[in-house]
């Protein structure tokens, strides 16, 4: 696409000719310069670049311009006086020959030649004004689009002047030959005589829908009209005193009833002798529409969110949106007549474009995703359709280009791709992205001969953490966690979350499982350093199982599912260590999912018992209460303790319906043993943080006591440290309601959680339970020992009653009876039996063990 070429037939005749030859040798020049066919256009205008730009206008447009410019009155008098014009192209700031003057001088001269304006800086006041003194139409420089279809429409209708002008002037000759003429004419034409429609020629009827059959002469010039300026209803005939040759526009109604658009010239005739207006009209319905559609398609490209581009033939840039500029950067000055390459990223290949050239070429357009280049360097990604336009004859005239700044939907795409491979919280790869690496690992590994191995993480005590501090700060955790794990692994090792505080760990390229293993305890021993969250230090440590390929499976589930057989095999062994996958562990899974399996029929089945742990005063052996301890008695594995159990039912859901069992059951009991006269101590029941959630716990606790008839008082519940962290909006004014209903509270395994002891005085507690962990390693531990010691008297300044839990020896009751412990509770007094073997106790009466006391006091 180069420059414009010279235009045959072209005359400067301020800058080139007027300087060497006269007048007349100009226009004689001029007109032997002349071809057939050639449109002879008069441009007024002092740019010789905007003359240029006028003349690449036409001849893009399919016209084939002559052209002579000039910017002077006396130029424009010798031009109209030399030679015959088709058409006056003339720009309104003209010094030496304003368009004022000019559009009179062809008044003056009578001459009909089609007048545009063209400019890009004149005020609507002035275009109405210069309207009225006669110019046909005005063109702003900024949309020379519109320059080509308004010349045709102007020429035409200069054609249709001409040809009234020449029948109007048949009509002196001839009657007859008048009418004929008239008659055969290809333009409607209608006679109007004391405003009634007294002829309409066949081309008249014809636009009309007028049939032989029908007439519409006689007929008021009112039922033709449908819409049209007030003087050309009234009197048209008045106009012609005006000699205005202006058409005017309105609407016809056809005999058919439908409404059309016409442009209609009014001019005087004559009808059986006597005076008539003739109405010389053109159908321009179609004009007219194609007009309207035009506006809104340039109110839709200007107002468009999506930038287009238009270029002539040869490629260069002939227009572009508002919108353009807003994505590129570019101004419309400083993009027309470039050349689109410089819109171009280097991201692609010149094959990339040569592809999609030809693909524009062969079919017409291209549709596809390009990198493109803003102004300022940035690179974005854009969405075009690339579509070539043809005239009529099938010649490529333009191509447009539409895009969208794509850039958005990308960012929005890739969030969206991380958010479903990866995990929200910890932001590590989720269990999606985590069984395709491993999927595309396995491949590989398979490929090469080569192990690889899955490490299956599981916090230890985790939900303890969860229930004591609340989820915030577990939260906090698990993101602390995923940091460690990423420090530790390379970079060609995937560690993820699979959810809750369950991770995984992908090492690949393993020359011996051993590797596994270093790694495991590179965890491990990466975990010793305590977690600091929210100014608190948590000490977390975590079990870890180990599957390797291809010994422990040959496809992602296997190896995932023995890993996790192998994590809970560590758990079962002590915690904070690492197993490898054996194939027994398979067996140990699927016991653990057929026992979960079957705790959900174990209440139905009536397979859950109470068994009952007495406690005994330490001053005078006498048994102060009992604890109800559940016990699932399994048809084939035994009695199973609920630390195998429970767990499963928190994690099922089941916990509430077997809390609710418990209490029930354990209220029924001691209203049976206390109407016995066998007891009346306080029977301590177990509650978990998930019961004291329990929104209707309130409620079915007073319906329990209702049904049972057991007295409030003589009930202890007994809580974790885990209700009062994170949960004592919640926790504490539930225990207040048991305490108004005189129900006892104790806090359970005392000294293994996570609470602050400045809680303890804001608590409505009556009673602390030392964990046994504690008791167990009593007196050997010192410890041990200096932390029940401080739990004891703690209690006793805070005035409630201590209790001591798994108390086996009489060296530990002995050291807690000088500790000033009150209560105790273990092996050594009683194991918790079943409500028979209880009531028999009480029975045979059992409720002071003195062989335990026989030296104290001494």
């Amino acid at each position: 696409m180069g420059c414009w070429q010279p235009l045959k037939g072209t005359l400067d005749y301020n800058h080139e000719i007027q300087p060497f030859i006269s007048d007349c040798q100009l226009y004689e020049t001029f007109q032997g310069m002349l071809m057939p066919g050639q449109l002879r256009t008069l441009v007024i205008e002092d740019s010789e670049y905007d003359h240029d730009l006028l003349c690449k206008t036409l001849q893009r447009g399919g016209l084939d311009p002559s052209t002579l410019r000039i910017d002077s009155l006396d130029s424009l008098r010798g031009a109209l006086q030399s030679a015959d014009w088709d058409l006056i192209l003339s720009a309104t700031d003209i010094t030496d020959c304003p368009p004022e003057t000019s559009l009179k001088l062809l008044q003056k001269r009578q001459l009909d030649i089609p007048f545009i304006l063209i400019s890009d800086h004149i005020g609507e006041e002035k275009v109405v004004a210069l309207l009225k003194a006669g110019a046909n139409d005005f063109i702003n420089f900024k949309n020379l689009a519109r320059l080509v279809p308004a010349i045709e429409r102007e020429l035409k209708e200069a054609a249709v002047r001409r040809e009234a002008e020449e029948t109007k002037q048949a009509l002196h000759r001839s009657e007859n030959r008048y009418r004929q003429l008239v008659d055969d004419s290809p333009t409607p034409i209608l006679l109007l005589q004391h405003e009634k429609v007294v002829f309409l020629n066949k081309a008249a009827k014809q636009t009309l829908a007028v049939s032989e059959r029908q007439q519409l002469t006689n007929e008021p010039i009112s039922k033709l009209l449908y819409e049209a300026p007030p003087e050309l209803m009234k009197a048209p005939f008045r106009l012609l005193r005006n000699h205005n040759s202006r058409p005017y526009e309105a609407a016809f109604r056809r005999a058919d009833g439908a409404i059309i658009q016409v442009e209609v010239f009014v001019s005087p005739a004559e009808h059986e002798g006597e005076p008539a207006t003739q109405l010389v009209f053109t159908d321009v319905t179609q004009r007219k529409d194609s007009d309207v559609k035009l506006q809104q398609a340039v109110q839709i490209i200007e107002h468009t969110m999506e930038g287009v581009l238009i270029t002539d033939d040869h490629g260069m840039i002939d227009s572009v949106n508002p919108a353009f500029s807003e994505i590129t950067g570019y101004s419309e000055e400083e993009i027309i007549s470039q050349h689109p390459r410089m819109l171009i990223s280097s991201r692609h290949s010149p094959d990339f474009f040569d592809e999609v050239w030809s693909e524009v070429k062969q079919i017409g357009s291209w549709r596809g995703e390009l990198w493109n280049q803003r102004k300022n360097g940035e690179t974005y990604p854009a969405w075009m359709t690339i579509s070539c336009v043809k005239d009529e004859h099938g010649s490529i005239v333009h191509y447009v280009a539409v895009f969208s700044d794509i850039t958005s939907i990308k960012q929005t795409q890739s969030q969206l791709e991380h958010l479903a491979h990866h995990d929200s919280l910890t932001n590590l790869p989720n269990r999606l992205l985590f069984e395709d690496r491993l999927e595309h690992a396995i491949a590989q590994a398979k490929r090469q001969k080569r192990q690889l191995a899955v490490l299956f993480l599981d916090l230890d005590r985790f939900k303890n953490i969860n229930d004591s501090l609340g989820h915030a700060m577990g939260d906090e955790l698990l993101k602390e966690v995923a940091a460690r794990l990423q420090n530790i692994l390379r970079d060609d090792d995937t560690a993820a979350r699979l959810g809750g505080d369950e991770f995984t760990v992908l090492v690949e390229n393993v020359e011996d499982p051993s590797q596994a293993a270093v790694v495991a305890a590179k965890i491990q021993e990466k975990f010793k350093a305590p977690f600091k969250i929210a100014g608190r230090e948590l000490h977390v440590t975590t079990s870890i199982g180990i599957s390797i390929y291809p010994e422990d499976g040959n496809d992602v589930a296997d190896l995932t599912k023995n890993a996790d057989a192998a994590m809970y095999q560590a758990k079962e062994q002590g915690r904070n260590s690492y197993r490898y996958y054996t194939s027994e562990l398979t067996r140990t899974a699927f016991e653990r999912l057929l026992l979960e399996t079957e705790l959900r029929s174990a209440l139905q089945q009536h397979q859950l018992l109470l068994y009952y742990q007495p406690q005994i005063s330490l001053h005078n052996g006498e048994m102060t209460g009992a604890e109800a301890v559940l016990r699932w008695h399994h048809p084939r594995l035994g009695i199973i303790p609920p630390a195998r159990f429970i767990p499963l039912a928190e994690e099922s859901g089941l916990i509430h319906e077997i809390g609710n069992w418990v209490l029930q059951e354990a209220c029924e009991q001691t209203r049976y043993l206390n109407q016995q006269g066998l007891f009346q101590g306080r029977m301590a029941i177990n509650l978990s943080v998930r019961q004291i959630m329990q929104t209707d716990l309130i409620l079915r606790f007073e319906q329990i006591i209702a049904n049972s008839g057991c007295p409030p008082d003589m009930l202890q519940l007994e809580v974790t440290e885990g209700i009062f962290m994170g949960q004592m909006k919640h926790s504490v004014p539930v225990l207040d309601v048991f305490k108004k209903l005189g129900v006892s509270i104790a806090i359970d395994d005392f000294g293994t959680g996570y609470s602050s002891l400045s809680y303890l005085k804001q608590l409505p507690i009556d009673k602390l339970k030392i964990d046994r962990s504690f008791i167990r390693d009593m007196p050997h531990d010192s410890d041990a020992v200096a932390i029940t010691q401080a739990i004891v008297s703690l209690g006793k300044n805070l005035g409630l009653r201590i209790t001591a839990e798994g108390i086996e020896t009489m060296a530990q009751q002995s050291l807690l009876q000088k500790m000033g412990c009150q209560e105790g509770q273990g092996y050594l007094y009683s194991p918790p039996v079943p409500v028979e073997t209880f009531e028999e106790m009480l029975l045979e009466g059992r409720r002071t063990f003195h062989h335990h006391f026989s030296n104290y006091g001494r």
